[in-house]
């Protein structure tokens, strides 16, 4: 009898296990930490817009506000908003076309001053990081707003993953 809930529970185990590795996307797509695809597949990624049912209710003291609803319809949380708009402010001011040319790496580019190290080739990634994924195809690209912040996630997220801080990158 033991020997027969044993094997019934295995199943269910491996039944639920396959089930959690098939699945399409994760159910809290917006933590999910996204990997480059597989480089030897050019295959871009495509943005899913978060859709929310509640309106996003900003901080009252936000600095740069006016784009606080890109950074959430491209997978910022509304609780990192807060920080988020602190780095933006410090970093470019609000500014879009903020360029650094000072800074290693080729420089740093857009809202966040993401550095040219993400969008650069490296011997990890010949055709730069952020390339993988689709999101530009040059460094300028970051630039313009959307894909500056959806940039800044997927570095946030990998710093996370790798770290344990989303946030390091952007450390003075």
């Amino acid at each position: 009898m033991v020997k027969r809930i044993l094997i019934i529970f295995s199943f269910w185990v491996l039944g639920l296990f396959t089930l959690m590795i098939i699945s399409s996307r994760p159910s809290d797509f917006r933590n999910f930490v996204p990997r480059p695809p597989n480089e030897s597949v050019e295959e871009s990624v495509q943005v899913t817009p978060v859709k929310h049912d509640d309106p996003v209710v900003l901080p009252h003291n936000m600095l740069c506000p006016q784009w606080a609803q890109i950074a959430i319809d491209v997978g910022w949380r509304e609780e990192d908003l807060p920080m988020l708009d602190y780095i933006i402010h410090r970093e470019s001011r609000c500014f879009t076309a903020s360029y650094s040319n000072t800074d290693p790496n080729g420089g740093s580019y857009g809202l966040t001053q993401v550095n040219g190290y993400w969008c650069n080739s490296s011997q990890w990634y010949p055709q730069g990081y952020l390339q993988v994924f689709g999101v530009l195809e040059q460094c300028e690209d970051l630039l313009y707003p959307r894909t500056n912040l959806l940039s800044a996630h997927l570095i946030w997220l990998y710093s996370d993953r790798e770290y344990g801080d989303g946030w390091l990158p952007w450390q003075t």
